[in-house]
């Protein structure tokens, strides 16, 4: 296959598996994903009226407890197969969902006077996927010492225990609460050893995600341009934000989508790769996409000046991090990063640095100019069959596999 091996299938034996019948994403998981549409919106909005990195990390540190209970109620859909699509299993989801939908209300609220309402829209939400967790087969009746079990007793505790807080004491009881949040998964695997891994419909689902993080884009762009008096520089911008998002979706679902499904499948470490690559390199692709969308609305509000605010800044580093995420998830997976997309999210890096310098329209070409090279360059290596230039970094790779 000529596209999983762009990505370092070269590094895993192809060997035929057992066919066995998909799991096909629910229509009760696409209901479920409208509430994270509107997370996703709420956490956008905010960034774009945040004054400083400071408020910024604190926007993003909100997201956290969004984004693993979508991948919390995700797992437990993929573990439950043809459950979760039975009147009992979407109750289930709805009910997780109903969690998520008051916590994204609470967003703009949430350092102020909604905080109580977002810790507990989490506790509950993650009391319940703990309870679903133990009930789905292969699941313990008593308390186990896994990311479930940790999330709801002691991530979710913190969060409520912060919202009795003020200021800085809340910041930093959250902040822990998101570090146990991110650290249970990897520091307690053995959690998802033993649990059954449909490797279609995990990929399928945090791609869809990643089309929701995507459609924000589309709203900030479009949502800006309609409330505007367009003129040339605003359509230039216009059709530089189209294609820069349409480049954003190239380089995951042309070649990134299909090698990780790839190694899903074949990897003897599905637990790892459910946790490195789908629950971390996604939360990277997403809060990039964020940062993305932000940059692009002030884009199309102010193509012309030079950034005054910090806002305005997030597009270079909005793609530079999403690059990065696909070097860190490709390592994760083969044990190399690609040189190219490396080297593409360094020039970023570079465009980054020097916009405060540029109108934001030419950060924004300049940043389009990369992404096209890239995806031009990969093409190439695709259609040649060249060998790919890698970043390895062995050593670490193998003190896994000797586990």
């Amino acid at each position: 296959m000529d596209q999983p091996a762009l990505d370092g299938t070269d590094s895993v034996a192809d060997d035929p598996v057992e066919s066995q019948p998909e799991q096909r994403v629910a229509w009760a998981e696409l209901f479920f994903d409208l509430i994270w549409v509107f997370a996703v919106t709420q956490i956008a909005t905010a960034l774009a009226g945040a004054h400083d990195i400071g408020e910024a990390a604190r926007l993003l540190l909100l997201f956290m407890p969004l984004w693993w209970g979508w991948v919390g109620a995700t797992l437990l859909a993929n573990r439950a197969g043809g459950l979760v699509d039975q009147a009992l299993g979407r109750v289930a989801l709805f009910s997780v969902a109903g969690c998520g939908l008051l916590m994204s209300v609470a967003v703009g609220g949430a350092f102020g006077d909604r905080a109580l309402v977002f810790a507990a829209g989490y506790v509950v939400l993650r009391l319940l996927l703990w309870v679903f967790s133990c009930r789905l087969p292969g699941g313990s009746a008593g308390f186990r010492l896994e990311p479930f079990a940790v999330a709801a007793f002691a991530a979710a505790p913190l969060f409520l225990l912060g919202a009795f807080l003020d200021g800085p004491a809340r910041i930093a009881a959250w902040t822990l609460a998101a570090l146990i949040e991110l650290i249970a998964p990897r520091a307690l695997p053995a959690g998802l050893n033993h649990v059954r891994i449909e490797t279609a419909h995990l990929p399928e689902r945090f791609g869809l995600f990643l089309i929701i993080a995507l459609g924000e884009t589309v709203v900030a762009v479009g949502g800006q341009a309609a409330g505007i008096d367009l003129d040339g520089p605003t359509y230039a911008a216009f059709a530089l934000a189209f294609v820069l998002i349409v480049l954003l979706w190239w380089t995951y679902f042309h070649y990134g989508a299909p090698a990780v499904r790839h190694s899903l499948e074949h990897s003897p470490e599905q637990a790892r790769i459910v946790t490195d690559v789908f629950s971390y390199a996604h939360l990277i692709y997403v809060t990039a996409i964020i940062m993305i969308a932000v940059g692009l609305k002030k884009l199309l509000a102010y193509p012309l000046s030079v950034p005054h605010s910090f806002p305005e800044l997030l597009l270079a580093p909005g793609v530079a991090l999403y690059l990065f995420g696909f070097c860190y998830a490709r390592w994760r997976m083969f044990g190399a990063a690609t040189a190219q997309r490396s080297a593409a999210a360094v020039a970023c890096c570079a465009i980054a640095m020097a916009s405060p310098l540029l109108p934001a329209v030419a950060t924004a070409a300049s940043v389009l100019a990369v992404l096209l090279a890239l995806n031009g360059y990969e093409a190439w290596i695709v259609t040649t069959h060249r060998p790919l230039p890698l970043l390895r970094l062995p050593r670490i790779v193998r003190r896994e596999t000797q586990r």
